[in-house]
């Protein structure tokens, strides 16, 4: 009967044993994403607010002579750009008593600008504080930018000042060159959603401190693309709070929408990015091979074995990434051993009770036959016959 109790609760515990690692995989990734999906979707509800107040404040300023305004937000430079009046960085108080601060700004075509690009340019200047300000905390930039070259961006705390935008940047610096800007245009975003690019080095500082994802939100109105909402959020805050909180014994990294990895321990200490050390990290989580193998699962998060490891992952939808926890299948085991150990004290305790109880009945059937064979010869003594008991 011990055997029996014994190998019964080992064979379920076989058998339930990866469908419990799984359920806790789940349980486990979905807690640490809880953060990770709060903050795109907190910045994609932000996009949307704010392309509505742009729009309201570009319609408010139709018919009103704006160039004065304009002028005084974006002077005109010497080599026929405008950047935004150094005062609107360092700090300034308006007549109405609103202070500025942090901001900057890189318009490419400083002269022959419509009526409608200043009023634009205006009306993104205002909103871009207003959102950058009440986002501070979670990401430290806001931007807005246009398909004619056109840049405004809130920054406070960035080390560089925005020095790049409002002095350094060349006359002839083409943000539609960049990935981010294409990834907004109609042809390439036609939803006008919200997307996010993989890791790049920062446009300010080629070859610098690398690693900044772009995520940002076209605006476009009557059928026309204006531009787009943005933010950078860079390798060194969140994407590295994002692996960091995986569990001791778990390898935690995330997998951009074309499934390379954008956020890995071996990525946490470079400052720039190449080519060889995406690709290296890739190869050493097996990047494409977990990422088809989400893709042919179909859900938005789960578990699964995957080639002797449980993988666990969470679609963060705004961006189209996933989260992903990977942890040796041992746990498995490991848990159905401690079970099985269990199991087998279990068995010892009831062979034990058992032999104990077999000597017991052995040792009382004994005296019993013992004493019928010793009634049976007293009885078979004298002259009179056995009598049978």
């Amino acid at each position: 009967m011990g055997l029996v109790v014994a190998g019964g609760i080992f064979m379920l515990t076989r058998h339930n044993g990866q469908a419990w690692a799984l359920q806790s995989a789940e349980r486990v990734i979905a807690e640490q994403a809880e953060t990770q999906t709060r903050l795109f979707e907190d910045i994609r509800i932000d996009h949307e607010a704010a392309d509505s107040v742009l729009m309201q404040r570009f319609a408010s300023l139709e018919g009103i002579d704006v160039d004065r305004a304009f002028n005084r937000l974006f002077p005109l430079r010497d080599d026929g750009t405008r950047r935004s009046a150094p005062e609107f960085f360092d700090g300034y108080r308006t007549d109405g008593g609103a202070f500025v601060e942090g901001m900057g700004a890189f318009i490419q075509r400083g002269e022959g600008l419509s009526e409608a690009e200043k009023r634009l340019l205006i009306a993104a200047f205002q909103t871009v504080h207003e959102f950058g300000a009440g986002m501070r905390g979670r990401v430290d930039n806001f931007y807005f930018f246009t398909p004619g070259n056109s840049l405004v961006i809130y920054a406070p705390t960035r080390d560089d000042r925005l020095e790049f935008y409002r002095e350094t940047a060349p006359a002839d610096f083409d943000l539609q060159a960049l990935e981010f800007a294409a990834m907004m245009r109609p042809e390439n975003n036609g939803p006008g959603v919200m997307a996010c690019t993989g890791l790049e080095n920062v446009v300010y500082q080629r070859g610098g401190p690398a690693v900044s994802s772009a995520c940002g939100s076209p605006v476009r109105s009557r059928g026309e693309h204006l531009g787009a909402f943005g933010n950078s959020i860079y390798l060194h805050t969140w994407l590295t709070q994002a692996v960091l909180e995986a569990q001791e014994g778990t390898t935690s990294f995330v997998l951009d929408a074309n499934g390379d990895v954008i956020a890995h321990q071996s990525l946490m200490t470079l400052d720039t990015l190449t080519p060889e050390a995406i690709s290296a990290a890739n190869a050493e989580v097996d990047a494409a091979d977990i990422r088809s193998t989400i893709a042919a699962d179909g859900r938005d998060h789960g578990a699964l074995i995957h080639n002797g490891q449980v993988v666990s992952f969470v679609q963060i939808d705004a961006p189209g990434w996933y989260y992903v926890n990977v942890r040796p299948a041992t746990a498995i085991v490991a848990r159905a051993l401690r079970f099985s150990a269990l199991a087998g004290v279990i068995a010892a305790l009831m062979i034990l009770i058992g032999a104990f109880g077999l000597a017991a009945t052995a040792l009382r059937l004994r005296t019993h036959a013992a004493r019928a064979m010793a009634g049976l010869f007293e009885d078979a003594q004298g002259d009179e016959e056995p009598a049978l008991r």
